[in-house]
């Protein structure tokens, strides 16, 4: 008779064999992060030639920040943009939101290759919608996305999909605690397999996909004291669940004398409160009098300032029934983080606002959206007047949204020392990478160059090692 005991052991034989295995061969490449630029990576060494991909994950679930993202990729398009668009214009764009802060030339590599990406996505699975939207702080109508409910996901599924029908490998739960290497180069990691287990696994090189510390408070306090355990992140806003962005590239690459750039540049952004909208045109800010007090279209950075400076660093968004809204309307409203009201003297009763004020800042931004024109503050696209009940609104406060900066690299995503010296068999890719976005970034730009750079690390570490 098999005890209980002995198929408690037994199973956790074979939870543990897979990882036991992979630990066994040598890999073309190991991915850290299995985020769209980590799977981007594992596509594109597949697609070059990687004949083993091995993809680690923390986590028990793939996706990290990507899966729960709004979603919208910034890329110059010809076949769908209705506006004059070009790479030139989109670098300048970035250039202007980063405060030239920017190491140009990736940025201009993203630029470059950003309507290749869309059309490569197209090819894993994506499917885009037809219209592009401007999106929040992104200057420009060029954000493409696949559906408005869950475009994170869609990615994530797209690119995993592909990279595992292709022959790579996932191990969840598996933690990479720090980099092996032999004479300066990278030639593999040790990774936690469970409890007290840690193995070293072996590969011709590694790519870091790890994500940002937004997660990590003693992290983020370091490069910038002013955000300490108050600001909540918005993969994490209520402080009940997980959230992997801890810096683990960075934590494995000091060691080893890489360098960082921007860090200290951390993005913060109004999300888990009254905001519906991720893109510019439906909605309007107001502070706690009912009046304007900054442009909804210009960079979060510039938002976010603005916003710390009203009473309680908090303020109202408003949209209305025209506006096409977020997956989290129906939580918002059940959990009355949003209101709905049938008039503007209903809605202005709710957030204790003198009535008669409210009408005129509708009125006047009404005006405007009309001529398309903003001579108070500067809005440059509307999409519709907020003048349609029923009025959606709420209060809305900042949660740290994401790192600028992270671990230096250069065109061909590989980590650089201090000394601008490339550390062999070592890559780096999405929010875990510093550089390209300045001190603030371009709405929708993220996973554009998570996935321009994920792309290119997968491609240049198979070239290398071949």
């Amino acid at each position: 008779m098999i005890s209980r005991r002995q198929i408690i052991i037994g199973t956790a034989s074979a939870l543990m064999a897979p990882g036991l295995c992979f630990a066994k061969k040598k890999w073309d490449v190991i991915i850290v992060g299995s985020g769209v630029a980590g799977l981007s990576a594992a596509v594109s060494s597949l697609q070059s030639g990687a004949k083993s991909v091995l993809i680690l994950e923390k986590s028990p679930v793939i996706g990290g920040h990507s899966i729960v993202s709004t979603g919208y990729v910034s890329a110059v398009d010809p076949k769908r943009q209705k506006y004059k668009d070009s790479p030139e214009l989109m670098l300048e764009n970035m250039l202007e939101i980063g405060g030239h802060k920017n190491d140009t030339a990736l940025a201009e590599i993203v630029c470059q290759r950003s309507f290749e990406i869309i059309n490569w996505l197209e090819d894993v699975g994506v499917k885009w919608e037809p219209t592009l939207l401007q999106t929040a702080a992104g200057l420009f109508p060029r954000s493409h996305i696949s559906n408005t409910v869950r475009a994170g996901y869609d990615y994530v599924m797209a690119l995993n999909s592909y990279a595992i029908r292709h022959g790579a490998k996932l191990l969840l739960n598996t933690k990479v605690e720090s980099l092996i290497t032999e004479d300066g180069r990278v030639v593999g990691v040790t990774a936690s397999l469970g409890k007290d287990q840690s193995v070293p696994m072996y590969a011709g090189a590694v790519i870091l996909a790890t994500g940002g510390f937004t997660a990590n408070v003693e992290m983020r306090t370091r490069f910038d004291p002013r955000l300490g355990p108050e600001f909540a992140t918005t993969a994490n806003p209520f402080g009940n669940a997980y959230d992997g962005a801890t810096g683990d590239a960075i934590t494995m690459t000091e060691p080893l004398g890489a360098a960082l750039k921007d860090a200290q540049y951390i993005q913060l952004i109004p999300f888990w409160g009254g905001r519906l909208l991720d893109y510019v045109g439906g909605d309007i800010f107001v502070n706690k009098h009912g009046k304007r007090f900054v442009s909804e279209s210009a960079s979060w950075k510039e938002i976010s300032e603005a916003v710390l400076k009203q009473p309680d660093k908090e303020m109202w968004a408003i949209t209305d029934s025209q506006s096409r809204k977020g997956a989290s309307l129906g939580i918002k409203l059940m959990n009355q983080v949003v209101r709905k009201a049938n008039s503007v003297q209903e809605m202005a009763s709710i957030m204790h606002v003198e009535p008669s004020v409210l009408t005129q800042t509708l009125d006047t931004y009404n005006r405007h959206a009309k001529i398309n024109e903003d001579p108070i503050f500067h809005k440059n696209r509307f999409t519709q007047t907020i003048s349609v009940p029923p009025y959606y609104f709420g209060i809305e406060r900042l949660c740290v949204h994401f790192c600028c900066g992270g671990v230096r690299f250069n065109k061909n995503a590989q980590v650089l020392r201090k000394d601008g010296s490339v550390i062999e068999g070592l890559y780096v890719c999405g929010e875990a990478s510093g550089g390209l976005h300045g001190h603030d970034r371009m709405g929708g730009v993220a996973l554009t160059s998570a996935f321009v750079f994920g792309k290119i690390a997968g491609k240049h570490s198979i070239s290398q090692t071949a």
